[in-house]
Protein backbone atom coordinates (compact mmCIF):
# COMPACT_ATOMS: atom_id res chain seq x y z
CA UNK A 1 0.00 0.00 0.00
CA UNK A 2 2.75 2.47 0.95
CA UNK A 3 4.72 1.58 -2.19
CA UNK A 4 1.65 2.17 -4.34
CA UNK A 5 1.05 5.53 -2.71
CA UNK A 6 4.71 6.50 -3.15
CA UNK A 7 4.62 5.46 -6.83
CA UNK A 8 1.41 7.44 -7.40
CA UNK A 9 2.93 10.54 -5.80
CA UNK A 10 6.12 10.26 -7.85
CA UNK A 11 4.19 9.80 -11.13
CA UNK A 12 2.16 12.89 -10.26
CA UNK A 13 5.29 14.90 -9.53
CA UNK A 14 7.09 13.69 -12.68
CA UNK A 15 4.37 15.37 -14.77
CA UNK A 16 5.38 18.68 -13.17
CA UNK A 17 8.86 18.64 -14.75
CA UNK A 18 8.05 20.95 -17.66
CA UNK A 19 9.48 24.15 -19.14
CA UNK A 20 6.48 26.10 -17.79
CA UNK A 21 6.99 24.77 -14.25
CA UNK A 22 10.70 25.61 -14.43
CA UNK A 23 9.88 29.17 -15.57
CA UNK A 24 7.47 29.54 -12.66
CA UNK A 25 10.04 28.26 -10.14
CA UNK A 26 12.84 30.44 -11.55
CA UNK A 27 10.54 33.49 -11.53
CA UNK A 28 9.74 32.79 -7.86
CA UNK A 29 13.46 32.47 -7.05
CA UNK A 30 14.35 35.59 -9.02
CA UNK A 31 11.65 37.61 -7.23
CA UNK A 32 13.01 36.33 -3.92
CA UNK A 33 16.54 37.43 -4.89
CA UNK A 34 15.20 40.81 -6.03
CA UNK A 35 13.92 41.31 -2.47
CA UNK A 36 16.98 40.08 -0.56
CA UNK A 37 19.81 40.95 -2.99
CA UNK A 38 18.86 43.74 -5.43
CA UNK A 39 20.97 43.71 -8.58
CA UNK A 40 21.92 40.05 -8.18
CA UNK A 41 21.45 39.44 -11.94
CA UNK A 42 24.30 41.85 -12.79
CA UNK A 43 26.81 39.60 -11.00
CA UNK A 44 25.93 36.43 -12.88
CA UNK A 45 27.49 35.03 -16.02
CA UNK A 46 24.56 33.48 -17.94
CA UNK A 47 26.84 31.74 -20.47
CA UNK A 48 28.38 29.58 -17.72
CA UNK A 49 25.20 29.16 -15.69
CA UNK A 50 24.68 25.48 -14.86
CA UNK A 51 22.37 24.70 -11.97
CA UNK A 52 23.68 21.12 -11.75
CA UNK A 53 27.11 22.52 -10.77
CA UNK A 54 27.30 23.95 -7.25
CA UNK A 55 29.81 26.62 -8.24
CA UNK A 56 28.20 27.62 -11.56
CA UNK A 57 24.58 27.72 -10.39
CA UNK A 58 22.82 30.95 -9.44
CA UNK A 59 23.71 30.75 -5.75
CA UNK A 60 27.18 29.39 -6.54
CA UNK A 61 27.98 32.32 -8.79
CA UNK A 62 26.64 34.79 -6.25
CA UNK A 63 28.21 33.27 -3.13
CA UNK A 64 30.98 30.92 -4.30
CA UNK A 65 29.14 27.67 -3.62
CA UNK A 66 25.54 26.41 -3.61
CA UNK A 67 25.29 25.46 0.08
CA UNK A 68 26.93 28.68 1.22
CA UNK A 69 24.51 30.55 -1.03
CA UNK A 70 21.53 28.83 0.60
CA UNK A 71 22.59 30.25 3.97
CA UNK A 72 23.70 33.68 2.75
CA UNK A 73 20.54 34.20 0.69
CA UNK A 74 18.44 33.29 3.71
CA UNK A 75 16.93 30.15 2.19
CA UNK A 76 18.46 27.96 4.89
CA UNK A 77 18.68 29.03 8.51
CA UNK A 78 21.21 27.15 10.64
CA UNK A 79 20.57 29.04 13.87
CA UNK A 80 19.54 27.22 17.03
CA UNK A 81 15.96 28.47 16.63
CA UNK A 82 15.48 28.39 12.88
CA UNK A 83 12.51 29.79 11.07
CA UNK A 84 10.93 27.65 8.40
CA UNK A 85 13.51 27.00 5.70
CA UNK A 86 12.56 27.84 2.13
CA UNK A 87 12.71 25.08 -0.46
CA UNK A 88 15.50 25.49 -3.02
CA UNK A 89 13.44 23.29 -5.36
CA UNK A 90 10.34 25.50 -5.08
CA UNK A 91 12.48 28.59 -5.76
CA UNK A 92 14.18 27.02 -8.79
CA UNK A 93 17.67 26.77 -7.30
CA UNK A 94 17.72 22.94 -7.38
CA UNK A 95 16.18 20.17 -9.46
CA UNK A 96 13.40 17.91 -8.31
CA UNK A 97 14.59 15.41 -5.68
CA UNK A 98 12.84 12.38 -7.20
CA UNK A 99 12.90 10.34 -10.37
CA UNK A 100 15.87 8.99 -12.25
CA UNK A 101 18.99 10.81 -13.38
CA UNK A 102 17.47 11.63 -16.79
CA UNK A 103 14.49 13.34 -15.18
CA UNK A 104 16.71 15.41 -12.89
CA UNK A 105 18.97 16.34 -15.83
CA UNK A 106 15.92 17.45 -17.82
CA UNK A 107 14.71 19.55 -14.88
CA UNK A 108 18.14 21.18 -14.62
CA UNK A 109 18.11 21.95 -18.37
CA UNK A 110 14.68 23.57 -18.06
CA UNK A 111 15.84 25.55 -15.02
CA UNK A 112 19.03 26.70 -16.76
CA UNK A 113 16.94 28.08 -19.62
CA UNK A 114 14.41 29.68 -17.25
CA UNK A 115 17.10 31.41 -15.15
CA UNK A 116 18.78 32.76 -18.30
CA UNK A 117 15.42 34.25 -19.26
CA UNK A 118 15.05 35.87 -15.83
CA UNK A 119 18.57 37.32 -16.00
CA UNK A 120 18.05 38.59 -19.55
CA UNK A 121 14.68 40.14 -18.68
CA UNK A 122 16.12 42.00 -15.69
CA UNK A 123 19.15 43.21 -17.61
CA UNK A 124 16.97 44.51 -20.42
CA UNK A 125 14.68 46.28 -17.96
CA UNK A 126 17.72 47.80 -16.24
CA UNK A 127 19.01 49.16 -19.56
CA UNK A 128 15.73 50.93 -20.29
CA UNK A 129 14.42 48.31 -22.70
CA UNK A 130 10.90 47.06 -22.04
CA UNK A 131 10.91 43.83 -20.02
CA UNK A 132 10.46 40.72 -22.10
CA UNK A 133 7.57 38.42 -21.34
CA UNK A 134 8.18 35.07 -19.67
CA UNK A 135 7.28 33.27 -22.90
CA UNK A 136 10.00 34.90 -25.02
CA UNK A 137 12.82 32.69 -26.19
CA UNK A 138 16.16 33.45 -24.53
CA UNK A 139 19.12 34.62 -26.58
CA UNK A 140 21.77 31.99 -27.25
CA UNK A 141 19.75 29.17 -25.70
CA UNK A 142 21.53 25.91 -26.39
CA UNK A 143 18.77 23.57 -25.18
CA UNK A 144 15.88 23.72 -27.65
CA UNK A 145 12.48 22.87 -26.22
CA UNK A 146 11.92 20.51 -29.15
CA UNK A 147 14.90 18.40 -28.15
CA UNK A 148 13.70 14.85 -27.62
CA UNK A 149 15.79 14.53 -24.46
CA UNK A 150 13.83 17.39 -22.91
CA UNK A 151 10.32 16.15 -23.57
CA UNK A 152 8.27 15.22 -20.52
CA UNK A 153 8.62 11.60 -19.49
CA UNK A 154 5.32 9.75 -19.82
CA UNK A 155 3.97 8.52 -16.51
CA UNK A 156 4.47 4.77 -16.02
CA UNK A 157 1.27 2.70 -16.22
Amino acid sequence: MIDRLRNWRERRLVRRVTPAAARERAARGAAYLDAVDPGWYRRLEPDTLALADGSCCVLGQLHGEFRRGLVRAGLLDLSSAPRANLSPVRFGFHCVPFGDEALRARDYAYLDRAWREEIRRRRQAGEGAPPASAGDAPDGDTVPEEDVALRPVPAPP
